[in-house]
């Protein structure tokens, strides 16, 4: 069904993950079990996949009870059939990252947010602001109609 990553798709995938995407959206199971979506905004920061969110937000109450999430790609659409554009998600777990706002991991981490998503700097240091890290188990990218690839983490 899935096709076999290779040097080149694997590339196309560090560069989806890297920036190079439309939009990104977070899926976490919400209440009484039903999918959630967020709209959010994903950073590689030294192999390792973050996201700021706020401890008030539904989605992180919802990784607090379940943190198995997805997160969707979407790349720009160039294609007249819309579902023959390229997407990727990744499935995987997520955890808080407990650090003080004035540590020097977490200020490296909001000076590099800063750069996805200006006006971070500020908002990062408001008290129910942390740092998640994203372990990815599965990649999943759709390159087009029958050019869909898996990937597995360890």
């Amino acid at each position: 069904m899935y096709q076999n990553i290779n040097p080149k798709i694997e590339k196309k995938i560090q560069e989806i993950i890297n920036g190079n995407y439309e939009f990104s959206l977070l899926g976490t199971i919400g209440k009484e079990n039903f999918p959630s979506i967020s709209k959010i905004l994903p950073m590689m920061n030294n192999n390792i996949l973050y996201v700021l969110l706020s401890d008030l937000s539904e989605h992180t109450q919802n990784i607090n009870n379940n943190n198995k999430v997805s997160f969707y790609f979407s790349i720009k659409e160039k294609n007249k059939v819309k579902l023959n554009n390229p997407r990727l998600t990744l499935n995987g777990k997520i955890k808080k990252i407990k650090l003080d706002k004035n540590n020097k991991i977490f200020l490296n981490l909001l000076n590099a947010y800063e750069k996805v998503d200006k006006g971070s700097k500020m908002w990062g240091m408001f008290i129910d602001f942390n740092f998640y890290e994203f372990k990815p188990e599965r990649a999943l990218f759709i390159e087009g109609f029958g050019k869909a690839y898996q990937k597995k983490y360890n």
